[in-house]
């Protein structure tokens, strides 16, 4: 003993009694080394897992719950919008012949706004295929209409008020003839486009006084259109800014010099195998109408030599 105490360094034993004591009483309560959870209970075959804990039954059944499958609606069951905007795509020959399946699909067939373009691009009688549109009372919202290759043109467009009619395509349709064409430009008041490309029955397209509202006319193929007739037509048609001849082989340079003083307005013009058609009426053309022209086809026209597409290319320099 030293100044009264049984060792040298009486704190650090008083430190070690109570840790120990304290130790002791930790393991009172400290549970058994089988027991310890060590993380393996989700394994159902792992070694490592103590046989007191948990353990997750094998012949349990798990049901899964699969949502119903929905039965493929049919065409009919959509909305009209949806039906509308599929019937868009359809031609009219097509749309015709679906609406002949079902009475719901009749009705969306022959709503207005699938009848703003109209196309009849098989051998029948016109006359009938525009009958049968009117019954609908779809003529009066048709605006582009495409006949090519039809056949009974008589009386058709004097019965039926086309009122909103703007293009008008009349294709290869070798028994219309001028008096049809008048009719027809009589009849629709707002016709901005004319097309009748290998109309072989025609010799003019318009033989009414007054003025139209024409603004492209197209007589390709049009093998009986001579200088007379396109004079008289041109006459009638001062807001013409589109006009094709191509293949017109009976027209000559008096055609190219009625076309630059009727038509002031004239932006595009097709004289293509035109084999008449020579250099002095080029030069007429071209002196009068170059500003304006923005396109000018003279392919083919064997009469046509650099001399007069040198002159071409000095006056017409918008092309």
């Amino acid at each position: 003993k030293k100044n009264g105490m049984d060792t040298p360094y009486p704190l650090l034993l008083s430190s070690d009694r109570t840790i120990n004591s304290q130790l002791q009483k930790l393991s009172l309560y400290s549970p058994a080394s089988d027991s310890i959870d060590l993380g393996y209970h989700t394994l159902d075959n792992n070694p490592c897992r103590s046989p007191s804990s948990p353990s997750i039954p094998t012949n349990r059944q798990y049901h899964l719950h699969h949502p119903k499958r929905n039965h493929p609606l049919h065409l009919c069951q959509l909305e009209d919008k949806i039906l509308l905007k599929i019937l868009s795509w359809l031609t009219t020959r097509e749309r015709c012949t679906l609406a002949q399946t079902c009475r719901r699909l009749w009705e969306i067939a022959w709503h207005p706004s699938l009848w703003r373009e109209v196309e009849i691009r098989y051998p029948q009688n016109a006359t009938t295929a525009l009958r049968s549109i009117a019954r609908r009372g779809c003529h009066s919202y048709i605006r582009r209409l495409i006949i090519e290759g039809s056949t009974g043109f008589a009386g058709a467009f004097s019965l039926l008020p086309f009122s909103s009619l703007t293009a008008l395509a009349l294709r290869h349709s070798k028994r219309l003839t001028d008096t049809n064409v008048s009719t027809i430009l009589d009849n629709c008041v707002h016709l901005k486009e004319l097309d009748l490309t290998g109309c072989i029955s025609i010799t003019r397209a318009y033989c009414h006084v007054g003025p139209t509202q024409l603004e492209s006319l197209d007589l390709s193929d049009c093998h009986n259109i001579d200088d007379s007739g396109l004079v008289m037509t041109l006459s009638q048609m001062p807001l013409l800014g589109l006009l094709y001849l191509r293949r017109c082989i009976r027209i000559t340079d008096a055609s190219l010099v009625s076309i630059s003083s009727y038509c002031n307005n004239l932006k595009q013009l097709s004289v293509s195998d035109c084999t008449r058609i020579t250099d002095f009426g080029v030069r007429e053309l071209s002196a009068r109408l170059g500003p304006s022209l923005r396109y000018f086809s003279v392919g083919k026209c064997d009469r046509v030599s650099d001399a007069g597409l040198l002159v071409v290319a000095r006056h017409c320099y918008k092309l």
